[in-house]
């Protein structure tokens, strides 16, 4: 019996700890920390978000322009909401840009401040879309990532639409999961029909918002297919082909029908698909081309995500496949781990990120490699890429390597906020100067002049004239609304398709006027037709009368110049000499101008390279002008000139039509 109660009221032996439980505990105890502080860190990031946004804030206009013609659109809006449409891009984010335009005026400070109220909106509704359903410390990570973006502060404070699309898209996955959450064990029309129609809607407002959208329905469709919500799968494409045909069926028509959208749609859609979107004249992209503008961006596009993130230096290894590999393999880990903890909403993530990368990858231009297009899409990046580290160190036999996880994460972030505090120290200087009422500090003396011109010009010239320029929305923005006529680039044509198929009555002749008589050259000018160009050379191509036909060739025999062509294929055989080479026709563009009663012009010395001044510029305006002086000398009048010859000037010229 003694032994008995010995036995009962004996101490319990004390069992060890297994040292794989201890090291199992730290993602728990990351996780449940925070969990119980998740809103606390949402405002964190939110209060750093705005803090840096605002210490980046910049009051000017960007030298890509893309920014001003939003808000010229937004203006066009506001004065006149259903005699204009936005076509170049997706046109959401001008609609809304016409709101506070209309209160307020082109008011660039509140335009802005707009874009960051956005930028907010985005990172709160991300954190509501994604909370619960994957982990915080995941979750969180990306999200002050984020935040703290040198690239995504600097246009969180500008009129880009990134910050408009991270908000719709973060709208779209709080809708998106909603339903997916309330159709676990059926579709239940009644019960769920608003969340229906709300997918389907914030599913086409992104469309509207993002071209590259389109791949939306494909995404809806093969998520819930995948998880066999086969009715689910249906009702949410009908919702969104509801809204879809609401809006192209009645509302489009309805408002905009007399503006002929439709060739205006198809022109941008045409754009997308040439060769290069600034020379139409090289034609479109088969598809052996589409393949390699694909690989292309691809390689550029990672490159970039992995400069703006901190983790290359731009000087190093430019660009190359590496950093898609890097990319791939993260992905595929995400992936593999999703599936077999069924962690659905990494599906989500990926499944967006793919359809949206290989849209931008396949209809975008090699030359239009942007960061910020990649850039948009670094939350949901991060969150695959941060899910995958923390699959991978919950295996069991690497589990103590645990611990590298919040340490990456820590060393991570601490290279954006310096990359951010670096730039906020040379930005701010710049705030105070424009802020205290010097618009021009900052500037580089090209734009400067090119601003200043646009000024003289709108405040000299009569407000019924139309005056071209090469950044036409620009202009705008810092005349306080005068219209400007853009010119991008300059109207081509591949010689093969230009000179086989021109039509010429006379005797065909090109050459180069270097070496000709003055007397010879005025006899042929009046009979020019083209020019056919490569990157060395310039021929002049013409179609010359019977007689002075005589006359030109003995003249180029007297002055002993043989360089010239006496029909198309022998030019076309010494163009097939270059790597690149087009023809342009002066009529064309003097039409263009004349049709378009455009009075005036202003050519700048805008830097092809903007950090340094160097003999490249971007030559679009003057070679408008030099092509059509080739044929008719005298139409462009030089009447205003800002700047000294040496200093980037930017001239004004009256544009003195010849007589039809």
């Amino acid at each position: 019996m003694a032994q008995k109660i010995k036995q009962k009221h004996s101490t319990p032996k004390k069992t060890k700890t297994s040292p794989v439980q201890q090291k199992v505990e730290l993602f728990d105890k990351m996780e449940k920390f925070f969990t119980r502080h998740s809103q606390a860190c949402l405002y964190l990031c939110l209060a750093v978000a705005l803090l840096f946004s605002l210490l980046l804030f910049n009051v000017r206009i960007t030298d890509s322009s893309d920014d001003a013609l939003y808000i010229e659109a937004g203006y066009r809006y506001a004065k006149s909401f259903f005699n204009y449409y936005y076509t170049s891009t997706a046109p959401l984010y001008c609609m809304f840009l016409a709101i506070p335009i209309a209160i307020f005026g082109v008011n660039l400070i509140l335009l802005k401040m707009f874009s960051i109220v956005f930028f907010l909106l985005g990172i709160f509704l991300y954190f509501r879309a994604f909370r619960g359903r994957i982990e915080n410390i995941v979750l969180l990570p990306a999200l002050f990532l984020t935040a703290l973006n040198s690239l995504f502060l600097f246009y969180a404070g500008q009129t880009f639409t990134e910050a408009f699309t991270l908000f719709m898209s973060g709208w779209f996955f709080c809708a998106f999961f909603k339903l997916d959450d309330a159709t676990e064990t059926g579709a239940n029309i009644k019960e769920n029909w608003g969340k229906f129609l709300l997918v389907g809607l914030s599913a086409y407002l992104l469309l509207l918002a993002r071209n590259v959208a389109i791949v939306i329905p494909l995404i809806i469709l093969i998520y819930f297919l995948f998880q066999k919500k086969w009715l689910t799968s249906l009702l949410s494409l009908c919702s969104f082909g509801l809204f879809y045909g609401l809006y192209k069926g009645i509302i489009e028509p309805l408002f905009w029908g007399h503006l002929n959208l439709k060739g205006q749609y198809a022109a941008q859609s045409n754009m997308m698909w040439l060769k290069n979107p600034y020379n139409p004249g090289l034609g479109t992209e088969d598809f052996n081309g589409l393949v390699t503008r694909f690989l292309e961006n691809a390689k550029l596009y990672s490159t970039q995500l992995f400069n703006i993130t901190g983790l290359k230096s731009e000087a190093v290894a430019p660009f190359n496949y590496t950093f898609v590999a890097i990319l791939v393999a993260f992905a595929l880990a995400a992936l593999v781990f999703s599936i077999i903890r069924k962690n659905r909403r990494i599906w989500a993530v990926l499944l967006y990120v793919s359809a949206f990368l290989s849209a931008t990858f396949v209809s975008l231009a090699t030359s239009w490699a942007q960061p910020r297009l990649i850039m948009v899409y670094l939350p949901l990046i991060a969150i695959f890429v941060f899910y995958a580290f923390c699959a991978l160190l919950r295996i069991k036999k690497i589990r103590w390597l645990q611990w590298t996880y919040p340490i990456l994460i820590v060393l991570f972030l601490f290279v954006n906020i310096k990359k951010v505090i670096g730039e906020t120290e040379k930005s701010l200087p710049v705030l105070e100067q424009n802020l205290a009422g010097d618009k021009y500090y900052g500037l580089t003396p090209d734009w400067i002049n090119y601003f200043k011109a646009s000024e003289w010009a709108a405040d000299s010239l009569p407000k019924e004239k139309i005056i071209a320029c090469r950044k036409a929305p620009m202009s705008f923005i810092y005349t306080g609304g005068r219209s400007f006529y853009g010119i991008s680039s300059v109207p081509s044509t591949v010689p093969d398709s230009a000179l086989k198929v021109s039509k010429f009555e006379h005797h065909f002749a090109a050459t180069n006027p270097q070496g000709m008589f003055v007397r010879t050259y005025d006899s042929i000018l009046p009979y020019m037709k083209g020019l056919a160009m490569t990157d060395k050379q310039t021929y002049y191509v013409f179609d010359i009368p019977d007689k002075t036909f005589d006359f030109f060739v003995s003249d180029m025999k007297l002055a002993n110049n043989k360089t010239y062509f006496d029909t198309p294929q022998l030019l076309l055989d010494s163009l097939k000499t270059h790597d690149k080479s087009l023809v342009v026709y002066p009529d064309q563009m003097l039409d263009r101008l004349r049709k378009d009663s455009v009075t005036y012009i202003i050519d700048a010395s805008l830097r092809a390279d903007p950090n340094k001044k160097t003999e490249n510029k971007i030559t679009t305006i003057t070679r408008w002008i030099n092509f059509i002086q080739a044929q008719y000398p005298n139409t462009f009048e030089k009447i205003h000139q800002i700047g000294k010859d040496d200093e980037e000037p930017a001239m004004i010229y009256k544009i003195n039509y010849p007589k039809e």
